[in-house]
């Protein structure tokens, strides 16, 4: 008989215990969600084993802001998800808070209440995949398995009370699952010959969409080539989890995933050491890594992101020349006008992207009666002012590139590829493909004040970098995640 399993996800504790054990370990990097809901769902694909993943669910009030006092209460720090939730092929299911009761306590009540549901349903689920830590699901746990399903349990380290694995038929730590997996290495003769018939199909064509890699793969190597050899259950999945030591890189093309040759140390790694011959990365490369992860960040064409700045910047100021109250929607609706008027095409994209940039890099600080000087991690609904530093249009947008610099030299890092950025590759993307000699020495410098404070990490800086003020959802939302 056919088997079908459920994964269900107690989301809010899954991503703050996640985010507080990489916070311990990485001092003044960002947590990234999406690289361990990546990591989750293969996981939870193993674990399923013969069964089929019918229902794929993570359960959060994506509007709650972060627990926590003071400045916490503007960060609405879950908003972001949902989007990356459904690119993994997973619903978000929105549980409002009941009144008198917590956000917490209302996903909780209601992940148990599908799961008694979905066990008793005509999907004949037999088979749970729960991720949280916490022990008040004991008695679902116990309801589930005394109804003849096999409940497996997901827990993060140390917000997960040991007593619980007691009670399920499999229980692991999701940092288990992880330090497992760098230490299963697949046998180099069974890579080797999938490696080299990749190479010898990226010399000839590069990139390559995930959907031909497949047929091309099985011509190349004269066989059919089947993923599950490698313990993955598609060709996608075999790409992403092997693609160091197959010296490829995978990002997300126009319309569909794709591969192409990896960068340089990537590829030397595949090679066993042997520097390989690379070609230099692209600006599509560089604006591929600014706009996957948290924080998404669009690099706007140079002249409709010079518009914008022009229009943000008189209308953060008086007519008299000194930085004026603004709030971020207000703001957005005037530069949206102007450069409209201006005749610059969609318009109100192109200023939200920018605008986002402008607020992330701290151009603006908070200018409300709670305020601190000089304080730019706020949420954008409170009252704003152009940073008195910034004297001109020039100075704001040298600020928005270095910290789009920034973010790509962490992203870099993220994945592998310590290789410093490449200068004409970036200017192309920051400033055109025909930059002005002014603005080429200043991304320079702002690329070797990047590398200094990759090197340094000053605590000052890190503190800056970490900084995610969030904007409201109308206004950008999307990117803040």
């Amino acid at each position: 008989m056919h088997r079908n399993a459920a994964l269900l996800i107690d989301l809010e504790n899954f991503f703050i215990g996640r985010e507080d054990n990489y916070n311990r370990s990485h001092t003044g990097e960002p947590y990234e969600f999406p690289v361990d809901l990546e990591s989750l769902c293969a996981f939870a694909s193993d674990m399923a084993g013969d069964a089929r993943l019918v229902v794929r669910r993570a359960y959060a009030n994506f509007n709650d802001r972060r627990p926590g006092e003071g400045e916490r209460r503007w960060d609405y720090y879950l908003q972001p998800l949902p989007r990356f939730l459904m690119e993994e092929g997973i619903e978000p299911v929105q549980v409002f808070r009941f009144p008198g009761g917590s956000s917490k306590n209302a996903a909780d009540m209601r992940l148990a209440m599908d799961a008694t549901a979905l066990l008793a349903g005509r999907s004949q689920i037999d088979r749970f995949i729960l991720v949280t830590g916490d022990s008040d699901f004991i008695p679902l746990v116990l309801e589930l398995k005394r109804n003849g399903a096999e409940v497996i349990v997901i827990g993060v380290a140390g917000c997960t009370k040991p007593i619980f694995g007691r009670y399920c038929d499999r229980f692991e730590y999701f940092e288990d699952l992880l330090a497992a997996r760098e230490l299963h290495i697949e046998d180099a003769t069974e890579l080797k010959p999938v490696r080299e018939a990749l190479r010898f199909m990226l010399d000839r064509r590069s990139p390559i969409k995930f959907a031909a890699v497949k047929p091309l793969l099985s011509d190349e190597l004269r066989c059919p080539f089947d993923p599950s050899r490698f313990d993955c259950e598609s060709t996608g999945e075999f790409l992403r989890k092997y693609a160091g030591e197959l010296g490829v890189q995978v990002r997300r093309g126009e319309h569909d995933w794709e591969i192409s040759v990896g960068g340089a140390a990537v590829l030397e790694a595949a090679a066993g050491g042997e520097r390989l011959a690379v070609e230099a990365p692209t600006e599509a490369v560089y604006r591929d890594l600014l706009r996957q992860g948290i924080p998404r960040c669009y690099v706007v064409p140079f002249a409709d992101f010079d518009a914008v700045a022009t229009a943000v910047f008189r209308a953060a100021r008086t007519e008299e020349g000194s930085p004026c109250l603004v709030v971020h929607h207000d703001l957005l609706e005037d530069a949206t006008d102007a450069c409209a008027d201006a005749g610059v095409t969609d318009a109100g994209r192109k200023v939200r992207d920018a605008t986002f940039q402008f607020f992330k890099s701290g151009c603006f600080v908070c200018a409300d009666e709670e305020a601190e000087p000089g304080q730019t991690d706020f949420h954008w609904s409170r009252a704003a002012k152009l940073d008195p530093a910034l004297a001109d249009v020039r100075a704001m947008r040298e600020r928005a590139w270095g910290y789009l610099i920034r973010l790509l030299e962490r992203r870099l890092e993220q994945r592998g590829q310590n290789e410093r950025i490449q200068l004409p590759a970036l200017a192309d993307l920051l400033a055109g493909p025909d930059p002005s000699q002014e603005n080429l020495e200043i991304i320079r410098g702002l690329v070797e004040q990047a590398g200094q404070h990759a090197l340094q990490r000053p605590a000052a800086g890190v503190a800056a970098e970490r900084a995610a003020p969030r904007a409201p959802p109308a206004d950008g939302g999307e990117q803040a995640g």
